[in-house]
């Protein structure tokens, strides 16, 4: 495909703001970089600004430190992430080769989330020794250190293990003080109003901590601006269902931890108002969408363990707020497009919603009318997840539509999927029905993402599900011959053995059969729970036959 076609039908979406916020921060990166090789950045014998004075009671973390990221081997510590290991050295590499090609993975190395699993003595000295190799300005310095994402998450870490752990030496103190000033004046000039979304919500929380960690005039405006701009990012970011309106359960779940700890910080007012109520919403959303056995669902980009349990969430969310959540049974997030249906332990979800807002397509896959399901607390369908961002054939796999349990027309995509985090041409969907009965849930919609194909076709899918039994109905209208297939990707521990019409499926004590009119063929596949993790499993692919056709399935529950 034309890559200035894709990029034309990928801009056409982003919002005139989107487009003057990137420009301008990109005339602004490149001037930095050319000031800073002349050494005009900061003049030799130019005053310094001063540090704001701390606060007299620094706000200490919300959450339970995260010890799993430093790993011990006898006297060498490693730092872990992304399911990789870095051995912790000081003088530290912090441009490691081999992670040279890993975007993600260098965001990582930076965030310095893995200090809260570090006694005091090491994780000062790792910080200054952060500060003395990573001075701003270099070049692309804004796909490293000092992007603002990357920025936001490392000072919220330093000023919580600041006020956690404290600094015994004056002058290693007034070094990070004045290196974490430096950080968030930068913080204050490049916000990502270009990104908006999660990243810009990381950015005001960072704002808002640091407006009570400091005092004074500067540290004030840094708390009016975050305020500002978070009331207007709440309306929008937080719909009336709940859902964070990226539509990944793992990042609204990473939100509504970043909110939380705004509200933890932020002071009464109208914004604090707001936030207690999208919060409650939030907390409602995510404890819907977790499956029995404590973890998120996988629906479009995540990981199991990416960011703070939904029990430790809700426990802080509990201790903020005083009110308690439960999940429903039975559940509609329309802004969104997830329903679910919820007995004991067993839960099936469906998405019948848009891939992502239009104007922010990171985080999109093409999962529109795939569904998870959990029997008797065994994970029984499962959404592919992501092994890595970086682009390729595994990122493209991750968002791919052969990879989810859905629908597929000619083994092409239900979006123009590119590049790691770019959406082209997207589907429009369409919710027909949704009912809710006593333990029944049905649910019918359909989508125009293969329209740009031959014979314009259309994929409809009707879900009649109950205690025992989920019942799928697919139709394609229109195409001009191209296979449709149904995809089902099982969790590992499923074990599947064919059988005439049928096929059956056993997972410790859960015992289903899979049966459709249709040719059923087992293929190898792969589950990612969590980044750089790929299990390998099966994939159920049902040939419906040749577009314009229909095929259908059920799986039924058995009781030994």
């Amino acid at each position: 495909m034309n890559r200035w076609l894709l990029t034309g039908r990928t801009l056409r979406h982003l919002r005139p703001s989107q487009i003057r916020a990137r420009v301008w921060l990109t005339a602004r990166r490149r001037t930095m970089v050319w000031l800073a090789r002349r050494g005009l950045v900061q003049r030799p014998g130019q005053p310094v600004p001063a540090v704001p004075p701390l606060a007299r009671d620094l706000p200490t973390p919300l959450f339970p430190p995260r010890r799993h990221f430093v790993e011990h081997e006898g006297e060498t510590r490693f730092l872990s992430f992304l399911n990789k290991r870095c051995a912790l050295a000081l003088p530290m590499d912090w441009q490691p080769a081999d992670l040279a090609d890993d975007h993600l993975g260098r965001f990582h190395l930076h965030y310095m989330e893995y200090l809260e699993g570090l006694p005091e003595e090491l994780w000062a000295a790792l910080v200054v020794d952060w500060i003395v190799q990573n001075p701003p300005y270099r070049s692309a310095y804004w796909l490293g250190g000092w992007s603002s994402y990357v920025l936001s998450l490392r000072c919220v870490v330093w000023m919580q293990q600041f006020a956690a752990q404290g600094v015994d030496d004056p002058r290693v103190a007034a070094t990070i003080l004045g290196s974490l000033a430096a950080q968030l004046r930068f913080l204050r000039n490049n916000l990502e109003l270009d990104v908006l979304g999660n990243h810009l919500v990381k950015n005001l929380k960072t704002l808002l901590w640091a407006s009570r960690f400091f005092t004074g005039p500067e540290a004030a405006g840094w708390g009016r601006l975050g305020e500002r701009l978070l009331l207007r990012e709440l309306e929008e970011q937080v719909p009336p269902d709940g859902l964070h309106y990226e539509r990944s359960p793992a990042y609204h779940t990473q939100v509504f931890a970043d909110l939380l700890e705004c509200f933890h910080v932020i002071r009464p007012g109208p914004c604090r108002v707001a936030l207690g109520r999208a919060l409650d919403r939030m907390a409602q959303a995510l404890i819907d969408l977790t499956h029995p056995d404590g973890q998120i669902s996988l629906f479009n980009d995540g990981g199991l363990n990416m960011t703070y349990p939904t029990d430790v969430c809700i426990d802080v969310y509990r201790t903020l707020t005083g009110k308690e959540i439960t999940a429903r049974p039975a559940f509609a997030l329309e802004d969104a497009g997830y329903y679910g249906l919820r007995s004991g332990s067993d839960l099936f979800l469906a998405d019948c919603g848009a891939v992502c807002p239009d104007f922010l397509p990171a985080h999109a896959q093409g999962d529109i009318l795939a569904f998870e399901w959990t029997r008797a607390g065994r994970r029984i369908l499962v959404d592919a997840g992501v092994y890595e961002y970086r682009a390729g054939r595994l990122r493209d796999y991750s968002r791919s539509t052969t990879s989810h349990n859905t629908v597929t027309v000619g083994d092409a995509d239900q979006c123009e999927f590119w590049s790691s985090f770019r959406v082209a041409r997207r589907a429009r969907v369409r919710c027909h029905n949704f009912r809710l009965g006593r333990d029944e849930l049905e649910l019918e919609g359909s989508h125009d993402g293969y329209a740009r194909l031959a014979g314009g076709p259309r994929h409809r899918r009707r879900f009649v599900v109950t205690k025992d039994r989920i019942q799928v109905e697919d139709t394609v209208q229109g195409g001009a011959g191209q296979p449709v297939r149904a995809r089902l990707l099982f969790h590992p521990d499923c074990r599947l053995t064919p059988q005439p019409g049928q096929i059956r499926i056993e997972n410790q004590e859960v015992i289903l059969s899979l049966q459709s009119a249709s040719p059923m063929t087992l293929v190898e596949a792969w589950w990612s729970p969590d980044f750089g993790v790929r299990v390998p499993t099966i994939q159920v692919v049902l040939d419906y036959g040749a577009a314009p056709c229909g095929g259908g399935f059920a799986l039924v529950a058995e009781h030994p």
